[in-house]
């Protein structure tokens, strides 16, 4: 049985139930299979559990873990990785983005933490015990790059994706040999309630067909599902 660990699920828009995010919709398709998943997620409690709470043919727990604290919390969540099975699917989706012009000095470093240092921590981390269990794994990192060329406000944001894409790059080759395939989605503008506030503006990119279309967090969900 395939165990499945997913960071940053169970968002869901307080304003449109319909609109969920990537790992909320990646849980519920994996949900029709026969796999263990443990998400987890920050401020997402209420969706978390009614995640954990859906029909369901997988085994689904839930965990809080805090990107920004990542090294604290990961004692917690290294307990209960080992404690279910240690996972040999990693699927990082958490990610931050701060719509201003100019970012304070703790918002480009929370930024920094939660889109390239916390995921290359975790990353080490997992990767090396899945390494260490089965000799293989895989490992999944969702990284919306391409969100920059439609909004001047995102370059931190870029910036510490693209970081992160080029550590993938570079040590792809390395974690192979150690039975590690790391894959990178890079989605597009993507309805999910980090995005829902600027709807129209990407509405009207479409209209002026500087933008091609808006996918949505399940379309992105299942992009995700064609490596597991």
């Amino acid at each position: 049985m395939k165990k499945i660990l997913i960071i940053g699920a169970g968002s869901q828009s307080s304003i449109n139930p319909e609109i969920k995010g990537i790992g909320t919709c990646l849980v519920e398709l994996l949900s029709k299979r026969n796999v263990e998943i443990l998400f987890t997620y920050f401020k997402s409690k209420e969706g978390a559990e009614n995640l954990k709470k859906i029909k369901s043919n997988a085994k689904i727990d839930a965990i809080k873990f805090n990107c920004l604290e990542y090294e604290r919390d990961w004692k917690n969540l290294e307990l209960n990785i080992k404690k279910t099975e240690i996972p040999n699917i990693f699927i990082y989706n958490a990610g931050i983005r701060f719509y201003k012009k100019i970012l304070t000095k703790e918002e480009k470093q929370s930024t920094l933490d939660v889109n390239y240092s916390c995921p290359l921590f975790l990353i080490n981390k997992i990767g090396n015990l899945m390494a260490e269990k089965y000799k293989k794994g895989t490992i999944i990192i969702t990284s919306s790059i391409l969100a920059g060329k439609h909004h001047e406000f995102l370059e931190e944001y870029c910036y510490t994706k693209g970081l992160l894409d080029k550590y993938i790059q570079k040590n792809k080759a390395n974690w192979q040999n150690k039975g590690i395939e790391i894959h990178t989605i890079y989605p597009n503008v993507t309805i999910t309630p980090m995005t829902e506030q600027r709807f129209d503006y990407y509405r009207n990119l479409v209209k002026e067909k500087k933008l091609k279309k808006l996918y949505t967090a399940k379309e992105v969900a299942k992009s995700i599902i064609k490596y597991i």
